[in-house]
């Protein structure tokens, strides 16, 4: 399947909160070499990549799926040791049922696209990926382990997000 058939599910991040970690996303980008964090917008992942072919189909279920709104809080840096440094997001009870939720109604929709995780859930926003060589990860990280980050938003609703052309864009019919 072509990868313009490709979407995730996530909570996309609100302006202007969105344009300050986009900001720290190209500054990390431009000194240590990470290109594939600036193909898709500050987020924070439900469901990862799936290829799937209808697309209405998705945004009708999206659309269809509520949650009431709540507030997250973001706090300092974090990272993966396959090379990920991210935004922590701080642990958040009605996060972690959002996402048990949207789980069950999204793989009971389409048990066929259920795959074993590789990781158990882990809300971040990501703003270095793994498309670096080790020594600049190991540098970024260093700079960013202590920097200060705080900043807060409220979730109101998920975004459907579809590959196209190698970017990932909120498709705006399934708000």
């Amino acid at each position: 399947m072509p990868r313009n058939n490709s979407y995730f599910i996530a909570i996309n991040i609100p302006e202007p909160l969105n344009t300050e970690i986009e900001t720290i996303k190209r500054r990390i980008s431009e000194k240590y070499g990470t290109r594939s964090v600036l193909k898709s917008p500050p987020h924070i992942t439900i469901i990862p990549p799936f290829f799937w072919g209808n697309e209405e189909e998705l945004i009708t279920l999206a659309k269809g799926f509520s949650y009431p709104e709540f507030s997250l809080q973001l706090q300092g840096y974090g990272s993966f040791p396959l090379g990920v440094v991210y935004i922590d997001v701080v642990k958040n009870d009605p996060l972690n049922e959002l996402h048990t939720q949207f789980t069950q109604y999204f793989y009971g929709a389409y048990p066929q696209l259920k795959k074993r995780p590789l990781f158990s859930f882990h809300p971040h926003i990501t703003v270095g990926n793994r498309d670096w060589k080790t020594e600049q990860f190991n540098e970024c990280w260093k700079e960013m382990k202590d920097q200060k980050f705080e900043n807060s938003f409220s979730f109101k609703k998920l975004s459907l997000l579809k590959n196209v052309n190698g970017l990932w864009k909120v498709l705006p019919s399934a708000q």
